[in-house]
């Protein structure tokens, strides 16, 4: 049975879960303040930060991929300090056809995340304009995408900020500044009321394009939501757990009813093999169009996410463990978790996104899902695949000679958003946001992680 890790040391340990995103700190154990301050000193080059284990590429090769990401992205930086507007089809209120642009404050929201999370300097002058570009044009965007994105960019200022030099001496926990916490505050508020009775649509719930895409709610939407709404937890802004228990309901049924028996890895204990039942996400199950109908690699990957971020705020970071153990829908959470990475073992794929054919198929993004995924899970293997390892050496054979990425199968700006997802993936921007493994093998074995 699949259950929470929660030594009794860590219970203190969970408090700073919410401030550990992108800290650089540890998974798995209590953290000093030697290695907090460790985590504030800037990346070695021998890519220890990035991967385990033997590669085909270097730590310096990773680094240098990074880098040359990052310039490109600033110098595709209008002058007005935005990235453009999104080009997509009806799910997201435009068509690439009629070049109609949606959305102005997602890209730039998704940049600046990038960025930041690649540390940027939040005070490099083009940070700022794209955040004064965001504060005096989109300050409280129309649609729950680019709330969504635009939370995430601000709730990143957070870490940014602690990785200054200011504070390379003592351990400092990450905290929202001048504008930045009431900005932040009001579209945490504003995201949750943005959901449906369970979850998010990208557009805002009622809108011609929501109707016209499908249902009322769909995974991709609800997990960008939930990522916005979980870093602004971790700073102190919380909304009602009812947001987290409808997510979780409605993650839960877009997974399969059923599928075939696999034999696995146990994602925890190598020398293990796991049996578990190979069963999928999908963006909103039933839908006519296979793609978004049925189970696809990017869809799991954000279904797992979602599954695991409910159930560690609703356990209360591991402080209500037995009271979650309780909860009828705790073993079918826990089972959702070991069908699903049978579901990725078995349509395993380090590139490109198993099961999508040709509606919004989104390579990098599956990548980037994947890392997203694994890293709340504190997991560095898919069954026998070492998946950073595996994709990471995909992106670096696909980086454009300038820096870039744009793989065809996204929707405009693709460059931007293919480079964004990849920086994000490169970087692991989802490491360490839960401080402990939270996957093992059962209550009868000792608490452990494969990382």
């Amino acid at each position: 049975m699949l259950k929470l890790t929660y030594a009794p040391c860590l219970f203190v340990v969970a408090l700073l879960g919410f401030f550990a995103v992108s800290a650089g700190l540890p998974t798995g154990g209590p953290v000093s303040a030697e290695e907090a301050e460790d985590g504030d000193e800037e990346d070695e080059d021998d890519g220890g930060e990035f991967y385990e284990e033997e590669t085909s590429f270097s730590g310096k090769q990773v680094s240098k991929a990074i880098d040359k990401g990052v310039a490109w992205l600033l110098k595709k930086q209008g002058r007005n300090g935005s990235w453009g507007g999104i080009k997509g089809n009806a799910t997201y209120g435009g068509g690439q056809s009629s070049g109609r642009e949606s959305m102005p404050a997602g890209p730039t929201s998704l940049a600046l995340y990038a960025l930041l999370k690649c540390k940027q300097p939040i005070k490099d002058p083009r940070v700022r304009k794209g955040f004064d570009f965001l504060w005096k044009n989109h300050k409280k965007p129309d649609t729950a995408y680019e709330v969504s994105a635009l939370l995430l960019a601000i709730c990143a200022t957070a870490d940014a900020s602690k990785m200054s030099k200011t504070f390379k001496k003592k351990a400092v926990k990450p905290k929202l500044t001048g504008r930045y916490r009431g900005w932040a505050n009001t579209l945490a508020k504003e995201l949750a009321d943005m959901r449906t009775a369970r979850g998010w649509r990208y557009n805002r719930q009622g809108s011609p394009e929501s109707a016209e895409s499908g249902g009322p709610e769909d995974v991709s939407s609800t997990q960008l939501a939930l990522l916005a709404l979980f870093a602004a937890h971790r700073l102190g802004i919380k909304v009602k757990k009812k947001v987290w228990e409808d997510a979780l309901s409605f993650s839960l049924e877009q997974q399969d009813e059923d599928g075939p028996e696999v034999t696995y890895q146990d994602p925890v204990d190598p020398n293990k093999k796991r049996t578990a039942n190979s069963r999928g996400f999908a963006y909103f199950k039933g839908l006519e169009n296979p793609d978004e109908g049925q189970a696809t690699g990017g869809m799991t990957a954000c279904g797992l996410g979602n599954l695991e971020m409910c159930r560690y705020i609703l356990s209360d970071a591991g402080r209500k463990r037995d009271a979650w153990e309780k909860r009828p829908d705790a073993k079918v959470v826990q089972k959702g978790l070991y069908d699903g990475i049978a579901w990725l073992e078995k349509n395993w794929s380090p590139f490109n996104n198993p099961r999508k054919r040709s509606m919004n198929v989104y390579h990098v993004y599956w990548l980037y899902a994947l890392e997203r995924a694994m890293d709340l899970l504190s997991l560095r293997l898919v069954g026998s695949h070492r998946w950073y390892n595996e994709m990471g050496q995909e992106l670096l054979n696909r980086q454009k000679s300038d820096g870039h990425w744009d793989t065809g199968s996204t929707h405009a700006p693709a460059d931007t958003l293919d480079t964004c997802f990849a920086l994000l993936f490169l970087k692991r921007a989802t490491k360490g946001s839960i401080p402990f493994g939270s996957v093992t093998g059962g209550s009868e074995d000792p608490p452990s992680d494969n990382r």
